[in-house]
């Protein structure tokens, strides 16, 4: 009984991650399939499509209680559905990744076929293309091969391909323990329920020394690219972009020491522009923030605008953010609906990140009603939005609406939130010190507003600001204790944020 719920669980996860658009894709592929006309397949499948797994599934099916025949409907939706997602993978695969493949796998079978002229030609393409994009571990393939049937190849100079297939495989090693520093670095963190416990300096440098990782010359455009997607995960995980600016700064540095950027690197350098601009912005250096986001946007249009629709919105909302924490919170909003109102004529879906800052933007200007408005357009789960945007994404929106709410002086329901929200993230509180403080210092001012106005409490609130770490508190974090400040102090939250940064 416990592994048909485990079955179940996993087809009911996989038909509902389909967009609207492939699960009609998968019913027309299931009836196409469908050679008798009282099969229950597309039954089943309406049925695992709703928001719950329901009870009972064969009896609503079968009329009965069916255990047998539902489990063998079951084994044959979900491999409809492998079946299903890969050849609808491939029908779409345009990576060129995908594409080199195809060559290699192509150059083999014309071996085969003892066409060794066009085989030698395809492979050159597919190391081309592979070198390129910076594809070791299909060079490392490619290379087998050529060195496969070299013999066929008089004119191959096969000294140099041992030196080429030897000097891959470094690259490849290299690349290879980079994802090794990344997975370990992200075990260490999930061990502590997803909050780093430990010195971000020392995590990092043992997880570089381990894998023998030095930010160095030798280093390729790539390889800085994951060593900065690394360096950003620890940073965002431990909210602490103070001392990880120094890490980025060096591979950063090491960037800057290249000769040339070429197209072929136009991708990873938009990525690492991003990573730099956001690091300065999340330590309140928003002219260097502002320096490297457009610099950022000029490459966007280079290549005929080719990376433009992918990063259009991440330049889009560091861009909204630098507006709002330097004087022009309005510009801000203005900027971010007009985006909105142009997705909407688009039917395209909003973007949660987005949706946040504009919330933001809007608590700070006192728009608290339109915060409501915005907070309602995300209509996804809790669980959802924390594996898609990651839980301290989840814990600034808990804390807006909690604010929000408060503001509207919806008191039943403050205590409602304020209860399920200690709940929820309690493995959080217990690790983020500043968090507890927040929380602490709200539940007086909600439970007992007459307080806010005394000089004990403002004593208290004052002495949240004199922290030794000042400089090293998150500006989000900062943000949300401008709102307990502007309370006390009785001065306009956006007002008393500014002065506070």
């Amino acid at each position: 009984m416990l592994y048909y719920l485990r079955y179940n669980m996993v087809i009911f996860d996989i038909i509902n991650s389909l967009s609207t658009e492939d699960y009609e894709k998968f019913k027309s592929y299931l009836r196409h399939k469908n050679k008798r006309s009282d099969t229950k397949n597309t039954a089943l499948l309406k049925l695992l499509r709703q928001a719950y797994l329901p009870k009972d599934i064969d009896i609503t099916l079968y009329g009965k209680p069916s255990k047998n025949a539902y489990h063998a409907l079951c084994k044959r939706l979900h491999d409809n559905l492998i079946d299903f997602i890969a050849s609808n993978s491939l029908a779409s695969e345009t990576t060129e990744e995908f594409d080199v493949l195809k060559l290699i796998l192509t150059a083999r079978i014309l071996y085969e076929r003892e066409l060794y002229k066009a085989a030698r030609k395809t492979l050159l393409k597919a190391a081309t293309l592979a070198k390129t994009h910076d594809l070791y571990s299909m060079l490392g393939e490619i290379y087998h091969t050529q060195i496969q049937y070299a013999h066929l190849h008089p004119e191959t100079n096969f000294t140099g391909l041992i030196q080429a297939f030897q000097t891959n495989q470094k690259h490849h090693q290299h690349q290879e323990n980079l994802n090794l520093a990344y997975a370990y670095i992200k075990d260490r963190i999930s061990k502590t329920n997803n909050t780093v416990t430990e010195d971000v300096n020392q995590l990092l440098t043992d997880a570089f020394q381990k894998f023998n990782i030095s930010i160095d010359e030798s280093l390729t455009f790539k390889s800085l690219y994951q060593l900065l997607e690394i360096i950003n995960t620890v940073a965002r995980l431990e909210n602490n972009y103070f001392d990880a600016l120094p890490f980025f700064e060096r591979v950063y540095t090491e960037i800057s020491l290249k000769k040339t950027i070429t197209n072929k690197h136009l991708y990873y350098h938009i990525h690492l522009l991003y990573f730099m601009a956001n690091a300065y912005f999340r330590n309140r250096q928003f002219e260097k923030a502002t320096e490297y986001l457009d610099i950022m946007k000029e490459r966007m249009q280079e290549e005929r605008s080719k990376y433009e629709f992918r990063f259009r919105e991440s330049e889009l909302l560091l861009r909204t953010l630098l507006l709002n924490y330097t004087g022009n919170g309005k510009e801000a909003i203005i900027l971010l609906e007009t985006h909105f109102e142009k997705a909407a004529r688009k039917s395209k879906t909003q973007n949660p990140d987005l949706i946040l800052v504009v919330c933001i933007c809007l608590t700070q200007q006192g728009a608290h009603k339109k915060v409501i408005t915005a907070l309602n357009k995300l209509k996804h789960s809790t669980t959802w939005y924390i594996t898609k945007m990651g839980e301290d994404w989840m814990i600034k929106h808990d804390l807006l609406q909690l604010i929000t709410h408060i503001e509207l002086e919806h008191i039943d329901l403050v205590a409602s939130l304020f209860k399920r929200f200690k709940r929820k993230y309690k493995h959080v509180i217990t690790h983020e010190s500043r968090l507890n403080d927040f929380l602490k210092t709200v539940e007086i001012m909600y439970k007992y507003p007459e307080e806010v106005t005394g000089i004990r409490f403002r004593e208290s609130v004052k002495n949240l600001f004199t922290t030794e770490n000042k400089a090293k508190e998150d500006i989000f974090m900062l943000s949300y204790f401008a709102w307990i400040l502007s309370k006390t102090i009785d001065k306009p939250l956006y007002q008393t944020t500014l002065e506070l940064l």
